[in-house]
């Protein structure tokens, strides 16, 4: 996922704290340029489009450093650590106590992600996201 340029179309659930589920449609656009890796992504949630744009450097085959910027959030930054087909992600949100990780499984032409938001140490959100690569 994180070695060649491609899109991919997304189907998430997020859950809050409480148990509520919004879910949500978008799109990520991943862009290999030598050492620098860009993902641009956006999801629709309840009519509102998020966006997130990932700056990902490669330090080794196994480890990637990122940096994100959400303007819901504030910029992220944190690691990917590759295991074959399995990325695991873990980013916190700057001047503040946001947190988090995302756990990817890559399938062929189809990713699952499950991940975790949380301030300090109290559970926000969780979600479920779906991609499938585009033609």
């Amino acid at each position: 996922m994180l070695s060649d340029s491609a899109e991919w179309m997304t189907n998430s659930e997020f859950v809050d704290k409480d148990g509520n589920i919004l879910r949500a449609i978008g799109e990520a656009k991943i862009i290999v340029e030598g050492p620098e890796i860009i993902n641009e992504t956006w999801a629709c949630v309840e009519g509102k489009r998020i966006c997130n744009c990932y700056r990902i450097e490669k330090e080794s085959d196994l480890k990637y450093h990122f940096e994100c910027q959400n303007p819901e959030l504030g910029k992220q930054t944190g690691d990917f650590n590759v295991d074959r087909n399995i990325v695991y992600s873990k980013f916190t949100v700057s001047d503040s106590s946001l947190n988090g990780f995302e756990i990817i499984v890559k399938d062929d032409d189809e990713c699952t992600i499950y991940g975790t938001l949380y301030d300090g140490p109290n559970l926000l959100n969780t979600w479920r996201t779906i991609m499938v690569k585009m033609q």
